[in-house]
């Protein structure tokens, strides 16, 4: 019998982890598995952060270190790749025809598939904000957190200098990824601070966020330490507060719209009037995801939000072997509604979909990915790291160590312990250093 021609579209956390998953079927000759991913890395989102505010000495040496820890070329996968029977495309998924089960390539191939698995990820949403996409920097890639530190490094050479009176970074958005941002830069800049090549006064940063809280995701508990935590590291945070439009230099805010019945005194936004203008020497965006159009051109179901619209198992609505998960997917709770594009749900869901894909393409039951309540970690500032579960609340230095841990096992678990721990140790050593 003819192994089945399984396709997985992106090499994230979640595509990677499917693959992994559907190794054993390829080795042994059940399964062709063919993973499709245009960047040449395995790339760990959690952790960009930390590439990003790595501004120690401004190497090329020290970007390199910096970025080991994120990435993992394929390349280097290479050996384990062949062993299990896993072939890497580098090439951009131009499209997909289901009636013909073929996924198109940009670069002109054409690929057939029995099964196949959307881990399309997500990209940066601009909300039609004027001038964001031009003048400002999202945090979504590797290369995207270099140059932030290529950036960074260079208002810090000129501030040490003295070419600048003082620089400024305004970061929109306060979830998970622009207080991480901004509490590690702030600690960062402190370092530096120490090192006599800033003084205090030499960098302001900003961060705009357009609910009355930061976290909205965490407890209230969780959102006010952080807070708390923002303003000890000298961060302005501005609340119920929205960018209106970007340029090079600066970033216009306006205060959130009323609700009825509301005041505007009620408001947390911090300035009088209309406007408020931040200077803006860097202007990075955290402030929201869209999914690819990918599975919305070629006619698979999507909701308002354009994610792919998925039952419990995974598996594509109106689809009989097309699955989704992470960013791009509609996952349903046991309540019906869509779970949050989350990197754990994506890791967790992994094993789920792979093992669903097997049994839909040899007609056996299908099992339900059940979301289990985990514990919210969030880095707010060098080994400073807070977690919330449940409720409660910690913060402290052993849940940074705990958080490391955790990192750990992600990397053993997707490439191996040698490899694995390889790159969590060469990602630790440089990470430490930017505290």
């Amino acid at each position: 019998m003819e192994p089945h021609r399984i396709v997985v579209i992106g090499g994230g956390l979640a595509g990677w982890g499917v693959a992994q998953r559907l190794r054993s079927y390829a080795r042994h000759g059940d399964a062709s598995l063919t993973l499709v991913e245009e960047r040449p890395c395995h790339e760990f989102p959690p952790l960009y952060y930390e590439v990003a505010t790595g501004v120690r000495n401004g190497s090329v040496e020290e970007a390199a270190d910096l970025a080991g820890g994120v990435c993992v070329d394929f390349r280097r996968l290479a050996h384990r790749t062949r062993q299990t029977g896993i072939t890497v495309v580098r090439d951009r998924a131009a499209g997909v025809d289901r009636a013909s089960r073929t996924v198109a390539l940009r670069g002109g191939k054409i690929i057939p598939y029995d099964a196949l698995v959307l881990a399309l990820g997500s990209e940066t949403a601009y909300y039609g904000i004027r001038g964001l996409r031009d003048h400002a920097v999202p945090l979504k890639s590797a290369g995207d957190a270099l140059r932030i530190r290529k950036r960074i490094c260079d208002l810090v050479e000129r501030a040490s200098r003295g070419s600048i009176e003082r620089f400024h970074v305004v970061v929109g958005g306060g979830g998970a990824t622009g207080v991480e941002f901004a509490a590690e830069l702030a600690t960062t800049c402190r370092s530096l601070v120490r090192r006599g090549l800033l003084r205090h006064d030499d960098i302001e940063i900003a961060l705009v966020e357009g609910m009355s809280r930061l976290l909205v995701a965490f407890p209230e508990d969780a959102s006010r330490m952080a807070l708390q935590r923002l303003h000890r590291l000298g961060v302005r945070v501005l609340l119920d507060a929205f960018i209106k439009d970007a340029s090079m230099d600066q970033v216009t805010v306006v205060p959130r719209p009323l609700r009825e019945g509301e005041m505007r005194a009620r408001l947390l936004c911090g300035f009088e009037g209309e406007t408020c203008t931040l200077p803006a020497d860097l202007t990075v965006w955290t402030g929201g995801i869209a999914p690819p159009p990918l599975a919305r051109d070629a006619g698979f179901s999507v909701d308002r939000g354009g994610r792919v619209v998925v039952d419990r198992t995974g598996l594509v609505e109106g689809e009989r072997c097309v699955f989704a998960l992470g960013d791009c997917a509609a996952f349903p709770d046991r309540k019906g509604n869509p779970l949050p594009p989350l990197a754990s749900h994506a890791v967790r869901q992994a094993p789920v979909v792979a093992e669903n894909v097997m049994a839909a393409l040899e007609g056996a039951n299908r099992r339900d990915y059940r979301a289990r309540t985990m514990p919210a970690i969030l880095p707010i500032g060098g080994k400073c790291v807070l977690l919330a579960y449940r409720n409660r609340v910690t913060i402290g230095m052993h849940v940074w160590c705990f958080r490391s841990l955790v990192d750990l096992q992600y990397f053993t678990t997707a490439f191996g312990w040698m490899t694995g721990t390889a790159i969590w140790l060469r990602g630790l050593r440089a990470y430490m250093q930017n505290d």
